[in-house]
């Protein structure tokens, strides 16, 4: 497990070219509703290639890069993999003092991001929530925050942030032409920034795992 990030690179994506990620994104779009996914010549009519060949090469390379394999349960022969399915998870942010940024990991959890309200699959990540100082917000630690990858950001909004090149969740405030970071705990103060604030995504949903029985009591 990790402590936090550093810049945030989405790991499930940026191997891909630009129609690779359309082609993928279609097969997704069609699991996401249900459906069967797509043929060779349903690629071809939906993104104008003229021949079948060229929806075969955007398959292999998919494949090859971990999004699709083969499957000959499924009569179209290929399935989804988890990492093309998940949504990014990027380890633990700290909600009580800010720690050093380092490197995301690369695990990917099984999470639809139009159940949450999300359209595009490729801005959104998870962290687990590290810390108390978000409480009043109803945020605990041990708590996964669904967060979408953006620098635009309201007053009040809870933001996962860089400040001062030390990652943190907090409420994000804007006042008097001056923009901070507020604890939602008493205990904990407001982080002014020395030189930098990044924002690097708003808290969109936050998801508590509930402790599982057995007969031998809490998991």
């Amino acid at each position: 497990m990790i402590g936090s990030w550093g810049t945030i690179h989405l790991n499930s994506m940026i191997d891909l070219t630009e129609k690779q990620r359309d082609v993928l994104d279609l097969f997704i779009q069609r699991w996401e509703r249900g459906e069967s996914l797509p043929t060779h010549r349903e690629i071809c009519a939906h993104f104008g290639f003229a021949s079948p060949k060229a929806a075969a090469d955007h398959i292999n390379s998919l494949k090859k890069k971990g999004y699709l394999m083969n499957d000959l349960t499924h009569s179209r022969g290929v399935c989804l993999t988890q990492r093309a399915m998940g949504i990014p998870f990027l380890g633990e942010i700290q909600a009580g003092l800010p720690v050093s940024a380092e490197q995301p990991s690369e695990d990917f959890l099984p999470l639809s991001p139009r159940a949450f309200g999300l359209s595009n699959r490729r801005n959104a990540f998870v962290l687990r929530v590290k810390g108390d100082s978000m409480i009043g917000r109803q945020i605990f630690e041990g708590d996964l925050v669904l967060v979408e990858k953006s620098d635009k950001c309201m007053h009040r909004d809870v933001v996962a942030a860089l400040i001062d090149n030390e990652s943190t969740l907090k409420t994000l405030i804007r006042q008097d032409g001056r923009i901070w970071l507020r604890s939602e705990n008493p205990k904990y103060s407001d982080l002014i920034p020395g030189w930098d604030l990044q924002i690097q995504g708003v808290a969109r949903s936050v998801i508590r795992l509930l402790p599982t029985k057995s007969k031998h009591g809490l998991l």
